[in-house]
Formats: structure tokens, sequence, C-alpha cells
């Protein structure tokens, strides 16, 4: 991941104010669910503060991100043009099939760096916050929503190794597609088409396997977590449930963070060690 550091290095104040415009719009996003709660509530007494406050809160957190989505496409394709340019200059002795393949590949650390990281950027904002909500609220369900990081770890840790294996076959599979479509040799590009489906349809049979059985344990941790928050607890307001049933899931769902960042980082590695 060396190549990362540089990149961030070099790039360090764009990206910068990139991540600060993502940081404060997931603050503000975390911050909904409370003030939701609080506004039905007001609501249902004629109160209208927490509406007006609702509202300021989306007002804002939309300016961020419209902000980001403005600036980051002008840092990340200069940043594109730098990375390929570098990797042409010193590969001239590669084949023209494996520079393609490998200038286009290198889109997977472009969208590491725009999309994977605003990712864990709000995962781990939405994970830390709410827990602190969850545990505030009721101690006892925010242990229960922990207790879900072991099965999806090891769902995670029994997919990994295939996974991983999948993604190299791709990317080293998708490096003779230019040399083998030049050579015109019909029988062999029937070949090649082929098996770059049933490539794509064992990772996608691994993908499919790996997040259902994810969806699955979110699902019935949710509903385990939510039954312990109700069990004799006569005094919730309408929007304290809202509040604590959108942390809850919020919680759960960034949890998905784990399987996204090691697909990720196999992905990202394997493009690194073929571009330098």
């Amino acid at each position: 991941m060396k190549q990362i550091y540089i990149i961030a290095k070099e790039f360090k104040y764009p990206l910068l104010l990139i991540y600060t415009y993502m940081f404060i719009a997931q603050l503000l996003f975390l911050l909904e669910p409370f003030v939701l709660g609080k506004m039905i509530d007001g609501l249902l007494k004629n109160d209208y503060n927490w509406l007006y406050c609702f509202l300021g809160i989306m007002v804002f957190e939309n300016y961020f991100i419209y902000r980001r989505m403005v600036y980051d496409t002008k840092v990340y394709t200069t940043i594109y043009n730098s990375v390929v340019l570098k990797f042409l200059k010193n590969s001239k002795d590669s084949d023209n099939s494996t520079k393609i393949a490998r200038t286009e590949l290198t889109n997977n650390l472009i969208n590491f760096l725009e999309n994977d990281i605003h990712y864990y950027i709000m995962a781990i904002i939405t994970l830390v916050g709410s827990l602190i909500f969850i545990f505030l609220q009721h101690p006892m369900t925010g242990f229960v929503s922990m207790a879900c990081v072991i099965p999806i770890s090891f769902i995670v840790y029994h997919f990994y190794k295939k996974i991983s294996q999948s993604t190299r076959v791709n990317h080293t599979h998708y490096e003779d597609k230019i040399s083998i479509i030049t050579e015109g040799d019909d029988d062999k590009i029937e070949s090649f088409f082929n098996r770059r489906r049933r490539i794509m349809i064992y990772g996608s049979t691994l993908q499919g396997k790996n997040w259902v059985s994810l969806i699955g344990t979110r699902v019935s941790f949710l509903v385990l977590a939510l039954i312990v928050f109700t069990h004799n607890n006569t005094n919730l307001s309408q929007g304290d449930s809202i509040a604590m049933y959108a942390y809850i899931n919020q919680f759960l769902f960034s949890l998905m963070s784990i399987p996204v960042g090691v697909e990720t980082f196999t992905r990202i590695k394997d493009v690194l060690n073929r571009i330098n």
C-alpha cells in the first residue's frame, strides 16, 4: 500500500479538504435520528422548535455534500492522470495489452480514494456515534449490538481466501484481453470470453453467498436488539423508539464495512502489485 501513501502525501491538501467536507456532512447525518425523534415528539405537542433544527441540519448537510461533489472530480482526475502517466513512462517494455489493461485497472485505485475511503469515513463515524447513543439510552442493547461483530468476522474469514483468489485470477485474465482480440483468432476470442464469463459467475456466486450470510446476521441482531430494548420498557415515546431503531440499524449496517474493507484491500493490493 506504499503507492497509496505516496499519492496521499503528494495530494494531501486537496484530499484533506474533500475528507473534511465528508466528515462534517456525516456528523450532521448522524444527528438526524436523534433530532427526528425529538421533532416527532414535539409535533405531537404542537412544538415546532425541533422541526426547525431538523430542517437546518438537512440544509447544512446537503451543502457540504454539494461542495465535496463539485470539488472532488477535479482532484481525482488529476491523480488518475498522474498515476497512469508515471506507469506508462516506467513500463515501455510491457506489451500493449498489459499496458491498456493496467491503465484501466488504475481506476480501482482512484475508486478507492474517491469511494472506498469516503465509505470508511462514514462507517467509522456512524459506528462510534451510533454505539455511543445506544449505550446512553440502553447499555444492554449496546452489548447485544456489539456481539454482531463475532459472526460477521467469522463469515469474512470463511470467504476471504476464495474471494482474494477470484480477484487475482480475474485481473490476470483481463490483462490478456487486448492481445487475444488483436490476434483475430475467432476460436481463441470465443474461448477467452467464455472463460471470462465463468470467472465472473464464480466471483459473483462467492459474493452472493458472502452477502446473504452477512445480511441474515445483521437482520437477526437488529430484531434481537429491538426485543432487548423494548422489553419491559413501557415509558418509551414514539420519537425515542424511532431514534433507537435508526441508530441500531445504522450501527449494524456500518459493520458491513468489515467485509467491504477486506475485499477492497485485496483488490487494491493486487492492482498496486501490477502497476508498480
